[in-house]
């Protein structure tokens, strides 16, 4: 599919969509500096730079949050889950892996991973697990549906052609589990975004979402307007989402922060703008994308994203029961090396709105639910066939089975 597609022509498209996009991409650059120069002073003064919340006053609309959170792309919902409620579920996990010899099971499958493969050290640091308890009772409780409809409502969803989602109403998209060791120098991601990477040029609907972009009208443009990214038609890869995410996420396990192995972000929500139009300048081959590949993560390089990479931060302390999201632009990394004393543990768990394009995966994924399978956007590892104590559609609430696609919302 890609072999076809001529992304000289295409960059050639975009840059006709300017009147001069050599000064498009200047007034972008020097937005980019100023919300960098932001961050840099914030870090400097040790103020806070990723919006926070507790879990208890997200009824609350405070504007300024609300303002913030549109401007970094990001934020903090802390106490989510009480500490004692995680740190159990942390053990239930453990017991799960070792219960189900996980570890032997991995070494026999693990050139399946494709994207994690290349991992040297002797335990895995992402768990290709889905369906254990610890993960479906964060996945599918009633706070974490509360705050993906609060993240959902942040979103414009409706405009004057259809309504792209429904924000009270939320769909399971089922993701890995993280079990960082301390001293772990294997797992360290380089700054990337996912949803697409070559698609955010080449795909018609993306090219819609940002053509105030290309177009010169950049300050117009609005990262949480999710009129047609539902629409968008990802390459086929194991290495990309086939949802569309309000919000990427996870649930802290454990504690973590700064040197920890863990989460890093560039909160700016309209840094995407900087990545589409610095490949359409002319120091980059007409062939390539700054170096973006089909099927794979957005990947953001010192070679031609050197600005970008001076706002990427690492997040706060967490705490077990704390979940941070990020929006699917932010450009986000896993630091290199866990330099912290104790194991830096997530379940990943996204805010997956209730639309067709969602819909359509999560029936895909029921089915291998309900066979316990890998769910179809990852390797067909297939570890919990068998696993004692996997989740079965018996053990589910009603909730849950509305998530997954197993009961009718309505």
């Amino acid at each position: 599919m890609f072999e076809n597609i001529d992304i000289g022509l295409i960059k050639k498209e975009l840059r006709d969509q300017s009147k001069n996009y050599k000064q498009n991409f200047i007034n972008i650059e020097q937005f980019i500096k100023n919300e960098i120069q932001e961050i840099l002073n914030l870090k400097k003064n040790n103020k806070p730079i990723i919006p926070e919340i507790s879990f208890n006053d997200i009824i609350q609309k405070k504007s300024k949050l609300l303002e913030d959170i549109k401007k970094r792309g990001c934020v903090i919902i802390r106490d989510v889950f009480e500490d004692t409620f995680i740190r159990n579920l942390n053990n239930q996990l453990e017991k799960y892996i070792d219960e189900n010899n996980y570890y032997e099971d991995q070494r026999k499958k693990a050139d399946l991973d494709k994207y994690f493969s290349d991992l040297k050290s002797g335990k895995p640091q992402i768990y290709g697990l889905y369906w254990s308890k610890a993960q479906i009772e964060i996945r599918h409780s009633e706070q974490m549906a509360k705050v993906q409809r609060w993240l959902n409502n942040l979103w414009i969803y409706e405009n004057e052609e259809y309504k792209v989602f429904d924000p009270n109403k939320e769909l399971s998209y089922a993701d890995r589990v993280r079990r960082r060791e301390p001293g772990d120098d294997t797992l360290g991601l380089s700054p990337h975004c996912d949803a697409g990477s070559v698609e955010r040029w080449t795909d018609k609907n993306y090219q819609k979402i940002y053509k105030e972009i290309f177009s010169d009208n950049f300050e117009k443009y609005d990262p949480f307007n999710a009129k047609f990214r539902d629409r968008i038609i990802e390459f086929e890869s194991p290495a990309v989402a086939h949802v569309f995410r309000t919000f990427q996420g996870w649930t802290a396990l454990t504690e973590q922060g700064p040197n920890d192995g863990t989460l890093q972000l560039i909160p700016i929500a309209k840094g995407m703008a900087y990545v589409l139009t610095r490949a359409l300048q002319n120091d980059v081959p007409e062939s390539e994308l700054c170096g973006s590949k089909p099927g794979r993560a957005l990947s953001i390089n010192k070679d031609y994203h050197s600005l970008l990479l001076k706002g990427l931060i690492s997040i706060p302390k967490m705490k077990p029961g704390d979940t941070i999201w990020w929006h699917p632009d932010v450009i986000h990394a896993v630091e290199d090396k866990h330099s912290g004393k104790n194991f830096s543990n997530v379940i990943y768990v996204g805010a997956t709105p209730y639309c067709k394009k969602n819909l359509d995966y999560t029936i895909k994924q029921a089915k291998k639910f309900l066979e316990g399978k890998s769910p179809p956007d990852f390797a067909a590892e297939d570890y919990e066939v068998n696993y004692k104590g996997r989740v079965k559609l018996k053990d589910l609430s009603l909730l849950a089975k509305k998530q997954l696609a197993l009961e009718d919302w309505n």
